[in-house]
């Protein structure tokens, strides 16, 4: 049986001996930083009309809400903080000097929203006995209970029931008109602090105290009522402070007296007891520290050069190299040594003069060695003797250390108590200064802020807080549409970008196969792929190939099989233009259509000879290989396909796929071919993938881009690990690049879409 000659061509580049492996990058939403700005904020841009029917759906109810609002009044009145004060006396206030930031008129702020400030406000203004404010002057809503007539009893059981599920509520005990009355208070302070509102003024230590009521007169006096009883309290408040101060530091001065003294007396005997221990100040014993290490460090170092003259002499004598430049004698040695043997050469075999002068000779060497060995001895009592002077001062810097320690912690603890004599000393006589200074300050206190304008009864209503509830209409209509966006972005089944395949199934995406059209024909994939060699297609499928041969480089796959999840993934197709690319590019390829059940190859070449064996006839014998081969006259591919005529009922295929006259075929063909690529059916539908794999170098599993079902290529995938097939990773097939580069900002998919017609164009 003749095998067709396939020869690559002489000038393609062969594989390369190494592969420099580069690190995967992070990606931005991997790690520590979980949110991918670019990659949220595309998710909202797909969806914007998502949004926008939200955003319209909540102005709409918004504007219902409004229309339903009763007219409110607002009035406000405006306090300024950190008033200058006169220099009556230059003392030091107890006080901070009123120096207010941020931070600063945020705490004004909830002093005035304080409990405490606004039931005063409820005291002198009487709020408490207004129903607007206080909810339990308003007649509650009838009941369920109510709304039945008084006549009708109902039976325990069901009245028992309507109080369980809350239709009825137990009848209350009456409250005593204290508790009521503190209720009512609380209940009208709560009210003031849920319609009062406190806004710093930005650039300015000025707060606009504003309130809304029905009534523009309560409203205004409200807000008037605040403000002063605000200056009231804080003057208060800092005549209190001041007189706590002067009692607390009248108490902290005769303790820091106390602490002063006993702080003094340490030092003093700690210093005393110094210069009585230590025979010499620490200076000078680190400086002989010093010393002793500059001394050990150039003893370690003529250690260890004598160390390495001693293992290289050693080395030498064990090697028998010459060591004629270690000794004159040797030097000797050796000159005698090479005129005997200048002599000996000189001489015949049988001439009587030989053995004297080869007695000579052996003499001379002998002698040699033992001088190279008294060199060597005379080396090794030098490194002893370094050695024993290196522990020596090992020793002495070990013990000066031990000296200088104890007398640095000495001079640490010292200093400590200096310092905290000193500090101490600072701290009395600071608060015996402000001591004084508090004393004069009761007498000296203003308030920190005054009223700029006060507030005036307004003479229109509001328009309801309008504008607010609609832009919160617009925002929390603008957040639901990018739920529902996320919602079903989240309930997505399928892929859409390669990280999502490598991060669920744990292999490699080898390359993505962008689409041709929606609607487009495999014959017209194939025609476009031919026309267009610098399209992004093209390119796509080199890369293909490309990762396919660096899977394994220390043996670049030969047999590839191609297999998927489902049908209608494009794994025909992805097959047949790999084979191509291969035959393009100087390689001898072959495609094997193994599905013998509804052959696809077929379909792609479309042979004239319709009665030609095919691989079904190979398998049975009733042909051989070199007669089913096919080659494809545009493309030079030789292809053998699985024939619809040959196709029989009672022919099982896994069985077929799985004989050893199958692996016999794949075998001579890996021989004859560059690469032999099989067309396999689904994984997931028939076992055909399964059984063919063992006898294959390289498994390419294609997904099909945002339509094969995660659960799918799981399934799929475990099934082929099963048996151990040699995977070499997965193609994303049938890619909408325009559409793929809106769902990731960092992928292959992104940019491939945003530059697919690039070389085209050009």
């Amino acid at each position: 049986m003749r095998v067709p000659q396939i020869k690559s061509h002489s000038q393609v580049v062969d594989y390369p001996a190494e592969v420099v492996h580069l690190p995967r990058a992070k990606r931005e939403d991997e790690g520590g930083d979980i949110f991918n700005l670019r990659e949220v904020s595309r998710k909202i841009w797909r969806g914007r009309w998502v949004i926008a029917i939200s955003i319209l759906i909540f102005i709409a109810l918004a504007t219902l809400l409004i229309s339903r609002f009763e007219p409110k009044y607002w009035a406000s009145a405006t306090v300024m903080f950190g008033v200058e004060r006169a220099n009556i006396a230059n003392l030091q206030e107890i006080l901070v000097a009123p120096e207010f930031d941020k931070d600063t008129l945020e705490n004004e702020v909830q002093i005035l929203k304080s409990s405490n400030l606004l039931t005063r406000v409820v005291e002198e203004l009487a709020l408490d006995q207004n129903p607007e404010f206080n909810p339990y002057l308003v007649d509650p809503e009838p009941g369920l209970a109510d709304r039945i007539d008084a006549s009708v009893s109902l039976p325990g059981w069901l009245r028992n029931f309507l109080i369980d599920v809350g239709a009825l509520d137990l009848p209350e005990e009456p409250l005593s008109p204290d508790e009521e009355a503190r209720r009512g208070r609380v209940a009208t302070v709560e009210t003031l602090q849920q319609s009062l509102t406190l806004a710093p003024v930005n650039g300015s230590r000025v707060i606009q105290i504003s309130f809304i009521a029905d009534d523009p007169k309560t409203a205004a006096d409200i807000v008037n009522v605040i403000a002063n009883k605000y200056i009231v309290d804080q003057l208060q408040a800092k005549l209190e402070m001041t007189r706590s101060a002067t009692e607390w530091l009248s108490e902290r001065v005769d303790e820091l007296r106390q602490r002063v003294q006993d702080s003094e007396e340490a030092v003093e005997t700690l210093r005393t007891d110094l210069s009585l221990e230590a025979g010499q100040s620490l200076e000078i014993t680190q400086q002989q520290l010093a010393d002793l290490n500059k001394s050990l460090s150039e003893a370690r170092n003529r250690t260890a050069e004598i160390e390495g003259r001693y293992l290289r002499l050693t080395d030498a004598l064990d090697a028998g190299q010459d060591l004629s430049t270690e000794s004159p004698l040797l030097r000797q040695y050796r000159e005698t040594e090479g005129d005997l043997i200048a002599q000996l050469s000189t001489l015949s075999q049988t001439h009587p003069a030989r053995a004297r002068l080869q007695a000579q000779l052996d003499d001379v060497r002998a002698r040699m060695r033992e001088e190279a060995q008294r060199v060597v001895a005379s080396v090794n009592v030098d490194l002893e003797a370094a050695r024993t002077q290196q522990r020596e001062l090992e020793a002495s810097v070990r013990e000066l250390e031990s000296k200088a320690l104890g007398q640095s912690r000495q001079e640490i603890r010292l200093r400590q108590l200096e310092r905290e004599a000193e500090a101490s000393r600072l701290i009395y006589e600071n608060m015996l200064t402000r001591l004084k200074e508090t004393s004069e300050q009761e007498s000296l206190q203003n308030a920190d802020a005054r009223i700029l304008s006060p507030a005036e009864a307004p003479l229109n209503p509001i328009s309801s807080h309008a504008n607010m509830i609609l832009a919160l209409a617009v925002t929390f209509g603008a957040l639901a549409g990018v739920g529902v966006i996320f919602l079903f972005d989240h309930l997505n089944n399928t892929f859409r970008i390669p990280p999502q395949i490598e991060e669920l199934t744990g292999y490699t995406v080898l390359a993505t196969i962008p689409a041709i059209g929606s609607r487009t024909q495999r014959r017209e994939v194939i025609r476009n792929f031919l026309e267009k060699p610098s399209s992004s297609l093209s390119e796509a499928i080199r890369n293909l190939r490309t990762s396919i041969l660096f899977s394994n480089v220390d043996n670049p796959p030969k047999v590839v099989m191609f297999t998927s999840s489902i049908p209608a993934e494009g794994k025909s197709t992805t097959a047949m233009l790999t084979a191509i690319t291969s035959r393009q590019m100087g390689k001898s390829a072959i495609i094997v259509d193994c599905d013998l059940r509804l052959p696809s190859v077929a379909q792609l070449v479309r042979p004239e000879e319709k009665n030609k064996p095919g691989l079904l006839s190979v398998l049975e014998g009733g042909a051989t290989y070199n007669d089913a081969i096919y080659q494809d006259p545009d493309t030079g591919l030789h292809v053998l396909m699985a024939r619809p005529n040959e196709r029989k009922a009672h022919v099982n295929a896994a069985d077929i796929l799985s004989s050893q006259r199958f692996g016999e075929l794949l075998k001579t063909l890996s021989e004859q071919y560059d690469l032999v690529v099989l067309d396999t059916p689904p994984a997931l539908i028939v076992t055909d993938a399964r059984v063919m794999s063992p006898l294959v170098d390289a498994v390419v599993y294609t997904v099909r881009w945002d339509y094969t079902p995660r659960d799918a290529v799981l399934e799929g995938l475990r099934e082929l690990q099963t048996v151990r097939a040699p995977i070499a990773g997965i193609v994303m097939t049938l890619v909408n690049e325009s559409k793929a580069s809106q769902y990731s900002h960092d992928g292959y998919s992104y940019h491939k879409g945003k530059y697919e017609n690039y070389y085209t164009n050009s």
